[in-house]
């Protein structure tokens, strides 16, 4: 292992969970809304068909193709939509809701204080996400993350998004560290993982569900507990 100074954490999928987060705003957002009465759609459809939209527009975003008032403005028409449900008044209200209540949910991945803890005090700790500012901001505040990190480098602050090898660079210079000093840790094969390799930097690929790649990574662990035993 290099004598690393510096270790950049992705939030979403790595740290936050957003996937139990998001299922319980769903949930709220599917009884206080009654949409079973729209549609006739039960709640596992309706959660199942917004990870399709939602998964497919955060890709879009990654690569530069959309912007972030898309994501906000039509995933939930879309998702509506697809149960023959056309109301685009409803389906931003609802978005609107769930932009406000997700962020402040606070189910993190196993382990993440005691990791955080541990590291907080050997390194220095950057969040560097492609969400948006201020949802980030909410996110890390409600979960108390805050004090472990030296700060947060967004895409949206600086106008490029992880897998580009300018966001990379832009945050090892933040850091005051070279990419030989600098590691990543993330859940994204292709925004995470590859950027940082692509930008001479190593990382760490999160893998709690164990999904089958046949990527050339550096290290990879399905705990975030193993981080104390290789850091």
């Amino acid at each position: 292992m290099r004598n690393y100074r510096v270790i950049f954490f992705d939030l979403d999928h790595t740290l936050w969970d957003y996937d139990k987060n998001s299922h319980e705003t769903l949930n709220d957002l599917y009884h206080n809304y009654q949409l079973h009465t729209l549609g006739g759609f039960s709640f596992d459809q309706f959660y199942h068909r917004f990870g399709e939209v939602n998964s497919g527009l955060w890709s879009q975003y990654h690569q530069g193709a959309i912007d972030r008032s898309v994501i906000r403005n039509e995933r939930f028409g879309r998702v509506l939509n697809h149960f023959k449900v056309s109301d685009p008044e409803l389906a931003l209200r609802i978005s609107d809701d769930y932009i406000l209540q997700c962020p402040a949910k606070t189910n993190l991945f196993p382990y993440t204080h005691d990791v955080l803890r541990y590291l907080s005090s050997k390194y220095k700790l950057y969040i560097l996400t492609n969400g948006f500012d201020d949802v980030q901001e909410i996110k890390i505040s409600h979960s108390n993350l805050k004090g472990y990190f030296n700060g947060m480098i967004t895409s949206e602050t600086i106008g490029y998004r992880k897998p580009s090898r300018e966001i990379f660079h832009h945050a090892v210079k933040t850091a005051g560290a070279t990419t030989a000093e600098s590691l990543m840790v993330g859940d994204n094969l292709k925004a995470d993982i590859l950027g940082a390799k692509n930008a001479s930097i190593d990382s760490i690929y999160f893998n709690p569900y164990k999904r089958i790649h046949k990527e050339d990574i550096h290290l990879e662990i399905n705990c975030l507990s193993q981080l104390m035993n290789i850091l």
